[in-house]
């Protein structure tokens, strides 16, 4: 019995820590623009913006990704201040029949972050890791978000204010 408890304890106990994912093509949340451009490839025109809000985006519909984004349908940066604070990719749908079950495992293995962090509703799969979050979904195509929620709310408080 002493086992089982220490086994379910465990398991309950298991952190998600999502401040320094690699996996996601070696970007990691607060990188400037020009360290994304220097590992996504110099192709990409990513530029070098340090002030305020700056969204890069890239589609692969027409011509395949290159290189490290193989597989990827479109990528959006966005960064605030100098600093990314949210990915969000939208992968090729490779596999017609791919559950979120099977989307949030194998992202799971990739990321190496526990499945069990992930909670799903409404086929969204979402990890809260307290400052950083990761979201997935398979509606259209698999779809994978991670965001530094703290400068995510900045952003949006300042285009609030900016629509009055």
């Amino acid at each position: 019995m002493l086992v089982l408890m220490s086994a379910i304890g465990g398991a309950a106990q298991e952190k998600c820590v999502l401040t320094n994912v690699k996996g996601l093509f070696g970007l990691n949340l607060k990188m400037s623009p020009a360290q994304a451009k220097s590992i996504l490839g110099k192709n990409l025109k990513i530029k070098n913006k340090s002030k305020g809000e700056y969204i890069f985006f890239q589609n692969y519909i027409e011509k395949p990704a290159p290189g490290s984004l193989v597989g990827v349908r479109a990528i959006y940066l966005r960064f605030f201040d100098g600093g990314l604070y949210q990915i969000e990719v939208f992968y090729e749908n490779q596999n017609n029949r791919q559950t979120l079950a099977d989307f949030v495992n194998s992202q799971s293995a990739k990321l190496a972050l526990p499945v069990s962090v992930w909670q799903t509703e409404n086929n969204i799969a979402r990890a809260d890791c307290g400052e950083v979050s990761l979201v997935a979904d398979v509606i259209l195509n698999p779809h994978l978000e991670l965001s530094d929620e703290t400068v995510r709310a900045k952003v949006e408080e300042i285009r609030q204010k900016n629509k009055k």
